[in-house]
């Protein structure tokens, strides 16, 4: 079970933020993981080239590359984003990457439906290119506390652009960004086996006003065991990243933080993977009871 595990867990290597491309590669296979994700920034500060040679040969598969696009809200926005876009595909082509992930772009203070319809457009024009290099392209949700980086804040919203565009379409679940949400297990359900393209772990913490404050796994308040489990049981056979960036790893040290947090994610797989008990169900059974009304009573008739 440890080995399935790992085999699909991947370092978001923008967690290791003093460490070069080189240093994350040598010393996660020293450390023995199989998978990095990689972010365009520091890919950039390598130099793209050198990034390739680099990961070609190296025993490190590619999981996700991140983020392109920024569509803004007119045709010459738009053209530099599906430019930028093109530029991932093609990078990840070339190093065998599995998913490129989108970001829309900041709206200002344009409407909402006038910056979304650029984006689909976009995206919806993109799929079939994707397609044709065998790389899945998902669409980033962002907490809205970050609206410079992109006005598609929810799981709901995204869904609903993936649905629009088609077969291919599909979103990244990252838990930081989106654990706040009220319908976060319910969606993870029903979108795990066609809909959600990669899954980015970290935790989160009960108070903080940075988006690059984030807990180790299992010591924040996201519902970590119960987001696996419905996404495992639902159908998805994705990747999972982790993207853990924040002081607790710089002060913890990064060899230490990878090693505890490979121990945890094999945990939550294993326990996802486990029948839940019939105290677990009863459990689950009283909780989804709505408010208002006792348990095993019937719902009353809606007035006419």
């Amino acid at each position: 079970m440890a080995a399935r595990a790992l085999s699909r867990l991947s370092v978001g290597h923008y967690m290791l933020r003093r460490w070069s491309l080189a240093q994350d590669v040598r010393h996660l296979e020293r450390l023995g993981f199989e998978a990095i994700s990689l972010a365009v920034s520091k890919v950039a500060a390598y130099g793209t080239r050198q990034a390739v040679r680099l990961l070609r040969g190296s025993a490190l598969r590619v999981a996700h590359v991140s983020s392109y696009g920024r569509f803004g809200l007119t045709a010459a926005s738009r053209r530099r984003g599906v430019d930028d876009v093109r530029r991932g595909l093609a990078f990840a082509h070339d190093v065998d990457a599995e998913v490129v992930v989108v970001l829309s772009g900041a709206r200002g203070r344009a409407r909402w439906t006038d910056a979304v319809r650029v984006f689909a457009d976009a995206y919806h024009a993109l799929l079939p290119e994707a397609a044709a290099a065998g790389v899945r392209l998902a669409i980033e949700v962002i907490h809205p506390l970050r609206q410079d980086l992109s006005f598609v804040n929810t799981l709901e919203q995204a869904r609903v652009l993936a649905r629009a565009a088609g077969r291919g379409g599909g979103y990244v679940l990252d838990v930081w960004h989106s654990a706040w949400e009220p319908r976060l297990l319910e969606i993870a359900a029903a979108d795990a086996a066609r809909r959600i393209h990669a899954v980015q772990l970290s935790d989160l913490k009960p108070l903080t006003l940075r988006s690059m404050d984030r807990a180790l796994l299992g010591r924040g308040i996201a519902p970590l065991a119960a987001l696996v489990r419905a996404l495992e049981q639902g159908g998805y056979r994705g990747g999972y990243e982790l993207e853990i960036i924040g002081d607790d790893v710089e002060r913890m040290g990064y060899e230490r933080a990878l090693r505890q947090s490979r121990v945890a994610f094999v945990r939550l797989l294993r326990a996802a993977a486990r029948p839940l008990s019939a105290r677990s169900r009863r459990s689950r059974g009283r909780r989804a009871v709505p408010p208002g009304r006792r348990a095993g009573t019937r719902r009353p008739p809606r007035a006419p």
